[in-house]
């Protein structure tokens, strides 16, 4: 009788330490920042569904996803960037550059996936040079990265002439980089969408599910005490800065391949909006926090708000203006996540 009634009161308690550990990882689940942002998200959503008719059409959220695509890519490779508790800067002007390169290369005459490997190695190359002047030479990433800025842009200019680049309509140049911007497979979805998951997919795999990505959180979180326990900062930041150029460049040439034509300047100021939609999305400028799905929800955040202002008639100042709200509102809502 006594082992009965020990038993129901252990099977009891057992119950009620499951209970309280479920109450527990729910309200854990509601304070996270990417929760935040999701509920955000969803009332955004229903503001603008209700405000216009044309918000919820297919036509208009498959344009949407298309439009907020590259951002998102660009922004997965920052997010590793500011994990690490540092910036990249340069990733506007290298979206730009690569762009450039591919398609003068393509005029030329070069084949076409020798010219996107030579654009994406340049990537790659940028990145490793912002890694190594930040760690060699002990220089804040803002600074190296905002000289990077500036060197790529120049280059840009000095390499076209100040002249656009365009690719001859018709004459099939760049039929691969054509297809990927370009094309669409299931249900009139963009390829450039079906990229930017592969992207994402890829992302939150090296980022939650390897050394490396461990390597990138705990640098982020303490560098000092995560070279006491062998991390190997120095090597972990450089490959941090060479995934954000390397994004860069891709993206840079997507977006060539769409619009077959690439300005001296494009990519001016979008470092900005990568970055906003990355803090939006959780990950603290601090280091050590961050997730790919949160810099998803930050970029589709940024792509509602301005979409829905859009079909609003609201001009591109104010656009502006409430994206910087919504990013102040994001950190303040961070800082108060972290304290608790």
């Amino acid at each position: 009788m006594l082992g009965f009634k020990g038993g129901a009161v252990m099977a009891q308690t057992t119950a009620t330490d499951a209970s309280h550990r479920a109450t527990r990882s729910a309200k854990n689940i509601l304070v996270t920042r990417e929760a935040g942002v999701l509920a955000a998200l969803l009332l955004l959503c229903v503001v603008f569904a209700l405000s216009s008719p044309v918000f919820l059409l297919p036509v208009n959220l498959l344009n949407l996803l298309r439009q907020i695509s590259l951002l998102g890519v660009l922004a997965i490779g920052a997010t590793y960037v500011l994990i690490i508790s540092e910036v990249d800067l340069s990733v506007g002007s290298l979206y730009g550059f690569a762009g450039m390169l591919v398609g003068m290369l393509l005029l030329q005459g070069i084949p076409e996936v020798l010219a996107i490997t030579i654009a994406l190695a340049f990537g790659v190359a940028i990145g490793v040079l912002n890694g190594a002047i930040t760690v060699a030479g002990r220089i804040p990433s803002f600074i190296t990265t905002l000289g990077t800025l500036y060197l790529i842009r120049g280059a840009t200019l000095v390499m076209s002439d100040g002249m656009p680049v365009s690719l001859p309509h018709g004459a099939g140049f760049g039929p691969i980089i054509t297809y990927i911007a370009q094309g669409s497979l299931i249900g009139g979805l963009s390829n450039q969408v079906l990229v930017l998951i592969a992207v994402a997919i890829l992302g939150y795999l090296v980022l939650h599910k390897t050394t490396f990505g461990f390597h990138v959180f705990a640098v982020g979180g303490n560098d000092r005490a995560a070279r006491v326990i062998g991390v190997p900062v120095g090597r972990t930041k450089i490959f941090a800065f060479a995934l954000a150029g390397l994004l860069a460049a891709f993206g840079g040439i997507v977006n060539f391949g769409f619009l077959e034509n690439v300005q001296p300047v494009t990519g001016t100021g979008l470092e900005l909006d990568v970055i906003a939609a990355v803090i939006i999305g959780g990950t603290r400028l601090g280091g050590g926090e961050g997730s790919i799905l949160g810099t998803l929800l930050g970029v589709l955040l940024i792509g509602v708000v301005r979409n829905g202002l859009i079909l609003l008639g609201v001009t591109p100042f104010w656009q502006t203006t409430l994206i910087g709200a919504v990013v102040l509102t994001a950190a303040l809502i961070g800082g108060l996540t972290s304290k608790k």
